[in-house]
């Protein structure tokens, strides 16, 4: 029944929009220039039609049509609802090779080879780091996040250095389909259909996946089928970025939306996926160029972004993934006494002030050198590790709450959503190091965490993070339409959405340290109460302490704490989210030690990538939010993979205590 429904109304939909997408964005362009258009008149409306709406109208189907069907395949042959090539990372594997062959290579690969070998890079990395073909479902998408991280910030800091395209790049980056003639869409064409012939062909087999591995096995299928149907996704991921540049949550939702119908049959729900998610993307272009006045290019991507995240956010409620579980916060099994804890941090940090006033466009050898440089170099080195312990407390207090070390600032959106509020307070005309400019970046993290406690799913750690990660890509998404619409200097915009000390004066550190001097007291003088939300709702009302004002105090003080830093630097990734991990590594759960060590790391942390952005390719520069993000998303999937490791080690050492293998703890006790 669902079937007979969906293709006729899919079809119906499709013809209406493409008429109104060959209509949309010229007003050269008439209803009778569309009915007359097969019969090619020769007028102006006709060349347009031909060699503009025609073309990006066949290049918004072939996309949409290949992501949604390479989505179709991830999530059939990785057993995985949250599998789709956005998530998995093969969208911006793709993006970074064809930035990396257009602007680093003497001689530019053919675009599809770029974009194919990116892709296949994204999802064997992500693959890799979650654990392989059957890894948990939040555990691969959690992967796929912090891998598209890394990747973004490669390609963002290849864009920052060719400045003078920066800005069609990013414009490309963001999902654009303008198409100037039929090139693209003649060389991409055979492929999406050969690949597309070539599923439709293995649908049976596909069908056999969703038994289970042995069931399919001993049914017939073999591994050249799961390999065939992954090249195949992966070209066709190649050829929608070759066409369009990197769209999301199209290859997420449309395959999720067919199955939530009823319609999980390879040889139906392929058809439709190609036709829906031609209809999703052309959809979301005709709403872009209804939106776009004045001639302003605004990427059909956004648009798919911002219709995307509510579409994730109820996928997540209903996808089984995650399980009821809390992530325990691993407190390490072998910690270095305290004292040798300090005496490091206190090197580290001389290491780091050191290496920040002596590096940067030229190395200062002595201290006169050291000297003449330090009203440049001082204010900079201040203002990173002031902002690096604000977001390493924030870091702290949202995992101590959540009781979730795969919170962070960045990964719940709340840095994105403060840097998209400094980016309307400087349209505004408001200055950075003021106070009006922090109070707004801090109603921007506050909306976030507002939006968190409505729309995120509560059953599971992974879905609360991945519902931050979709508020985050929205986000992300109308930043790119601020930056677009209020034509700002692309190089600087990006410069400031990554995270840069970038001149940052004596200013700019009056006003932020007596907000770091006070956070930071108040962090440590109520740094035992946090030890409280450890213990469980239960357990910690028993104590007396209310944890739902608790911790909504504890997140306006994140918040705060966060604001405060994007509103002097931007916004920077991983720092909030691996300092606090680390802290409790070296000295155990308990915040009034964990806390201070945490601040120290984020602050010697943030210096340290600070100087290597300035230094590594000076007089060139990269921001420090870009080096973060680098060493960041490699150190986030080892702590993925560790706390699913010691979730997994748990029961087993609860059977042996059970089966007596192990000595009662009582009995241990008794011993001298």
């Amino acid at each position: 029944m669902a079937s007979a429904i969906a293709w006729p109304v899919a079809l119906a939909f499709f013809l209406v929009l493409a008429a109104l997408e060959l209509r949309a964005g010229s007003s050269l362009v008439s209803w009778r220039d569309i009915l007359v258009f097969p019969s090619q008149p020769t007028t102006l409306a006709q060349a347009i039609l031909e060699t503009v709406r025609a073309p990006r109208l066949i290049a918004a189907v072939l996309t949409g049509a290949a992501l949604a069907v390479a989505g179709s395949v991830l999530q059939s042959v990785l057993r995985n609802p949250l599998a789709a090539p956005d998530i998995l990372s093969v969208t911006n594997g793709a993006q970074l090779f064809l930035v990396m062959s257009t602007l680093l290579l003497p001689v530019a690969m053919p675009p599809l080879i770029a974009t194919s070998a990116g892709g296949l890079t994204g999802a064997i990395a992500c693959l890799i780091l979650a654990g392989g073909f059957r890894a948990p479902a939040g555990r691969l998408a959690l992967a796929g996040v912090a891998i598209s991280l890394c990747f973004s910030a490669l390609s963002s800091a290849i864009v920052l250095l060719a400045d003078e395209r920066s800005s069609g790049l990013l414009l490309w980056s963001s999902g654009i389909l303008d198409q100037t003639g039929w090139g693209k869409v003649l060389t991409t064409a055979p492929v999406i259909i050969m690949c597309a012939v070539t599923l439709v062909l293995l649908a049976r087999q596909l069908d056999l996946l969703g038994l289970g591995e042995q069931t399919s096995a001993s049914l017939g299928m073999t591994r050249a089928v799961t390999l065939i149907s992954l090249a195949c996704a992966v070209l066709l991921c190649g050829c929608a970025v070759t066409l369009a540049g990197p769209v999301g949550f199209i290859g997420l939702a449309v395959p999720n939306m067919l199955r939530a119908l009823g319609l999980a049959r390879h040889h139906r729900h392929l058809p439709l996926s190609m036709l829906w998610g031609a209809n999703m993307l052309v959809l979301a272009d005709v709403i872009t160029q209804t939106l776009a006045s004045g001639g302003t290019t605004v990427p059909t991507g956004v648009t798919v972004a911002c219709l995307g995240a509510p579409i994730m956010l109820f996928l997540l409620r209903a996808a089984k993934i995650g399980g009821e579980r809390r992530i325990g916060l691993p407190a390490g099994t072998t910690r270095p006494p305290l004292f040798r804890v300090l005496v490091a941090l206190a090197v580290a940090a001389f290491i780091s002030a050191t290496a920040g006033l002596a590096a940067g466009n030229s190395l200062s050898l002595s201290m006169s050198e050291i000297v003449i440089n330090l009203d440049l170099r001082l204010p900079r080195l201040l203002v990173a590790l002031g902002c690096g312990a604000l977001l390493a407390a924030a870091g702290s207090v949202i995992q101590a709450v959540t009781r979730n070390p795969l919170c962070g600032p960045e990964t719940l959106g709340i840095t994105q959503g403060a840097a998209f509020c400094s980016l309307l307070a400087l349209l505004s005309g408001l200055l950075p190091a003021t106070l009006p400019f922090q109070l707004v970046t801090l109603a921007g993290a506050l909306a976030v965490i507002l939006s968190l406690n409505v729309l995120a799913p509560k059953q599971g750690p992974e879905k609360f993070v991945l519902a931050g990660v979709a508020i985050a890509a929205s986000i992300a998404a109308a930043s790119t339409i601020v930056v677009v619409e209020a034509r700002l200097q692309t190089a600087q915009a990006l410069s400031w959405l990554v995270g840069s000390t970038h001149a940052r004066g004596y200013d700019d550190v009056f006003m932020l340290m007596p907000w770091v001097v006070g956070l930071l007291v108040i962090g440590t003088l109520y740094a035992r109460h946090l030890d409280t939300f450890l213990l469980g709702d239960e357990k910690a009302r028993s104590l007396g302490l209310m944890t739902g004002n608790a911790g909504r105090y504890a997140m306006v003080y994140a918040a705060g704490a966060v604001a405060v830093a994007v509103s002097s630097i931007g916004a920077i990734s991983f720092i909030g989210l691996l300092a606090p991990h680390a802290a409790r590594l070296l000295t155990g759960p308990r915040h009034t030690k964990s806390l201070p060590v945490a601040m120290a790391i984020g602050a010697v942390a943030l210096a340290l990538a600070d100087t290597v952005g300035r230094s590594i390719i000076a007089p060139l520069e990269l921001p420090a939010g870009i080096v973060t993000a680098i060493i960041g998303a490699p150190a986030f999937t080892v702590l993925l993979r560790k706390t699913h490791n010691d979730h997994l080690r748990r029961p087993t050492v609860r059977r042996l205590r059970r089966s007596n293998d192990i000595e009662p703890k009582t009995a241990a006790r008794k011993r001298p």
